[in-house]
Order: C-alpha cells, then structure tokens, then sequence
C-alpha cells in the first residue's frame, strides 16, 4: 500500500511539473505575442492603436464580402464600403489594405492582453484626417490633423454590430470560406480558435445590451437621415461616454458635434472646445473611452504610449495654406482687399480669437481667447450644452477610472465643477481656418461665407461626398438629394441649428457690409 501510495504522489508530481511546464511555456508564449511598438509621435496618431481593438484582422477583411447588403447599403455602383461610410484609402500596399485611421496591434479588446492573432481598432487618425476635393474627379489632398468631413462612422458601426448579431450568415465557418476564397489560403487554427473565441464573446456582450441601448439600424435604413441623424463628419461624443460611465441609453442626447480639426494645438487653452475638458490628455482619453478604450487596456505600455504621443504630434502640427491647395485661386486674391480685410478681422474677431503674427507666424491670442461665451450671447445650437447628464457626467467619467490610474482625469479640469459651470462655447485660434469646414460646433454651417454672413445660411444641406468650395471658402453641397453620395442636413431638426454667432454682424442687419464682408472672406483665406 505504501509503494501504491508513493506511486501516487509521484505520478502526482509529475503531473503538476507538465502542467507547470505547460504554463510557464504558454506565458513565454503569450510574451512573445505583442512586441511592443513605441511610435514616433506622427506614427503614433496615424497608426497607433489607443484601446479601440474590435475584431480580428481575418474578419475585418471578409466581413464586407459576407454582407455587401450591410456595408454597400446605397447599392454596388455607390462604390466600396470605404467610400460609402466615407472613410480615406490607404496607398496602395498599406495598412493590410485598411482605410487610414485603422490601427492593427496584437492586443485583444477591452483587456489588452496579448493575442496571437492581429486585432483591428481605430487611431486618432480616423477622425482627424480628411481630404479637400477640388472637382467630383479629383483624387484629393490628403490633410493629417482635419476633422474627417466624409466619415460616417456611427452608420459603419451599425453595420458593424448588425453582422456580428446574425448568428447565420457571420459563422466560423463562413469567415474560413471567405478568407480562403479571397486569399488563396486557408486560416490556420491558431486564427479559427481566437476568431470562434472572440466571434462567442462579441456577440454576447452585443446582445447584452440591446435592452438598454436598443438594436442597431441596418441596410438601407444605414442611408436615411431622420434614423441616422448623426451622418458624416459629426459624432456624438456624450451619447457613447453616457452608454461606458454611466451605462444608460443616452438616448435622449442631440449634442451632435462635428469632428474637429487638431491644428497648433499648444495655442488653446482648453482641449475641448466647449470648455467641458481643459487638459489635453482627459480629452484624448476620454475620445479613445467613447471608442471603446478601457481603464485596463489603457494601461497597456504602447496603448498608453500611442495616447500621449499622438497628443504631442497636434502641439505644433501645421494645417494646409490656401494658396498651397488652391494655386490658381490663391494668385487671383487681391492684397489690398487682404490687408483691408485684416483691418475688418482685428476689429471685430480677433478681441475673441487671437490673430497671426506676421513676422514668426505665431499665434497672439486675443483678450477673450480662452474664455466661455454664454450660449445666450452667442446664440448658437445649445443642445451640446443641454443634454440630460450635464451635470452628472463629469463625476461618472472620473469615477470610470480607479484611484491611482495615471489617466484618471482631474475633477478641477472639467466642467461643470470648480473650472466654471458657464454653459458656453470656447474663444478658439482660427488657424488655417479655411480647413475647418464645416462650421460652428454642429457642422450646420457648410461655407465660411455663410458663417461670416455675407450669404444666407441655407437650412438643407447635403452632407458626405462634398468637393470643396474655393470661393465661399467650404464645402459645396448639391442642390438636390443624392441617397448615393449624401445626407441631408435639416437646420430646423433638434441639434441641427445653424442660427448664431452673428459676427461681424446678423445678415442683412445694422452695420452689415457687404464689401467690408468680402474682404474680410479674402483674408480668411490667409490665416
């Protein structure tokens, strides 16, 4: 019995030592995984992931393919689904063919933790590059730190969600078929078992909350304005801080927001442009928690890398000069109705937004740069300043993160609290402000002519495939709907307003110039 019993405890010690073995030989595995890439600050934004991770790479590459009815929802002869959700091809050979703004780490989602298979999230870059369209045929400029005004990123996220729910088409088995099928080759089984593990544990947490933040749009209904109102170029920055704080719908928010351009940003005061957040890095953060970031995944070496970095790729990042896009027109400004222009500038905007020193090019800020304008005095679309968590979110988003997390934001530094409670927009730089289109804080507003008041501002606009106007300075939008290439932007529906900042003054109203509003467009075009 006692040989029996020896025999035991050594078969037993044995079989702890294979499984110790095994364990310490999957941690070096694991570590082997994610190599850690610290970027350049300029990589950094354009490729580095922040925490986004969603889906394996095989299945971003099939998904279109599986559900063309998803991702093509204005037909084939609309284009690919990069053009019809209004995201920018990369060069060819690049970003495993991948739009711009799609990131590829080996980080799995929400945890971060190492995965043998390349996941794909998004980076800064997604939303803050966008291209300037001279003609319909034109290619495009490509500008790095512009807001995207083509991008439609909450209709694909629909679409997103849609293909993950359908438990028949969005199978194992049909992912390896289409990547196959594609690629002349067969997924291995270290891609099937992460792919059916992440495939299981995406849906679920999907499904979880349908209940409280219902189901997603689909198809066709991906294309209609009054389902999707948020359209391109616009986000909805609350809603998704409201549905990961504080886990609730959000549903009655209308703070749609245009997705800002990110020029210079060491002349701001504060990093949000509302004046809700005043650090830079509380507001990167929190952008990269409304797409998905994490507390823990946040804390992963490269992610939190990425995150500072590309932060100080915008301190100093240049936006386009006019003349460099626009030669032809650039040489047709007259100088004497730029300078008389400037002289209109400094007498009536430069008090709120500073000014371009003309010797070191260098930004003088104004008296009331930096400071709040109570929405009553400026008199635009109030609906970002009154949605229902106002005054809650600020404590949600700072609970959302535990004592002691390195990004844990700071209470003093976000409003309402102890840095103001003035409900207001921000006194803002205008550098390359012909590169900031569309206007105002909603994206209502689609030229700077219309913006300065030298034209009416119209009250349907036409959103998405827009070429730029050199003369009204902004995008041109067609006169008829276009289901195909636009959405409509109605100025009368709730967070839609394109009424306010009636600066130098109101159109057709006491003082109002048109000649002195002419100038004034010409040197705009210089800043």
């Amino acid at each position: 019995m006692f040989k029996e019993f020896k025999g035991i405890k050594i078969a037993a010690i044995s079989l702890v030592s294979i499984l110790l073995v095994g364990f310490l030989g999957f941690l070096y595995l694991e570590s082997t995984w994610a190599k850690p890439v610290f970027r350049t600050p300029q990589d950094a934004f354009i490729h580095g992931t922040i925490g986004t991770e969603l889906a394996p790479l095989p299945v971003f590459q099939v998904l279109p393919d599986l559900f063309p009815d998803q991702f093509q929802p204005a037909g084939e002869a609309a284009g690919d689904w990069t053009q019809q959700f209004g995201f920018i091809k990369s060069k060819p050979g690049e970003n495993e063919g991948l739009p711009v703004g799609f990131s590829i780490s080996n980080y799995q989602p929400q945890s971060g933790k190492p995965s043998p298979v390349r996941f794909v999230g998004f980076s800064c870059a997604l939303c803050h590059t966008s291209k300037i369209r001279r003609t319909p045929e034109d290619q495009g400029v490509i500008v790095t730190g512009m807001g995207s005004t083509t991008l439609d990123l909450f209709a694909w996220v629909d679409a997103f969600k849609t293909a993950i729910l359908d438990e028949k088409r969005l199978t194992l088995e049909n992912i390896a078929q289409a990547y196959e099928a594609k690629f002349q080759k067969p997924l291995g089984i270290i891609d099937k078992t992460v792919i059916s593990f992440w495939l299981s544990t995406a849906r679920s947490q999907v499904t979880a909350t349908l209940p409280k933040w219902d189901a997603p749009y689909s198809g066709k209904d991906l294309r209609n304005s009054e389902l999707e109102p948020i359209g391109p170029a616009r986000t909805q920055p609350f809603k998704e801080l409201v549905h990961f704080t504080m886990d609730r719908p959000g549903a009655s928010d209308k703070s749609y927001s245009k997705l800002p351009s990110l020029y210079e940003q060491k002349n701001r005061e504060w990093a949000q442009y509302d004046g809700s957040i005043k650090d830079r890095l509380s507001r990167s953060v929190l952008a990269a928690v409304a797409a998905g970031a994490t507390p823990d995944n946040l804390l992963v070496p490269e992610i939190s890398h990425n995150v500072t970095q590309a932060i100080e790729y915008t301190l100093d990042l240049q936006g386009p000069k006019y003349a460099e896009v626009f030669p032809e027109q650039a040489a047709k400004i007259d100088p004497q109705k730029v300078e008389r222009g400037r002289a209109v500038y400094q007498q009536n905007c430069a008090t709120c937004h500073g000014y371009r020193n003309q010797e070191d090019n260098s930004w003088i800020p104004g008296e009331l740069q930096g400071q709040v304008v109570p929405i009553a005095a400026i008199k635009t679309d109030p609906e970002r300043l009154k949605y229902r968590y106002y005054d809650e979110l600020p404590d949600a988003v700072v609970n959302y993160f535990p004592e002691g997390h390195p990004f844990r934001p700071k209470r003093e530094n976000i409003r309402p609290g102890p840095a103001g409670d003035t409900k207001g927009y921000i006194n803002a730089p205008l550098e390359s402000v012909f590169a900031r289109a569309p206007y105002l804080h909603n994206g209502s507003v689609l030229t700077l002519a219309e913006l300065i008041n030298l034209k009416p501002r119209r009250n349907i606009v036409y959103r998405g495939d827009n070429v730029y106007d050199p003369v009204n300075v902004g995008l041109a939008s067609p006169d008829a709907p276009d289901d195909q290439h636009y959405f409509k932007l109605d100025t009368s529906v709730k967070g839609n307003s394109n009424q306010g900042h009636d600066y130098p003054w109101p159109y057709h109203g006491t003082g109002w110039d048109k000649a002195a509003l002419e100038d004034l467009l010409e040197y705009l075009k210089t800043l």
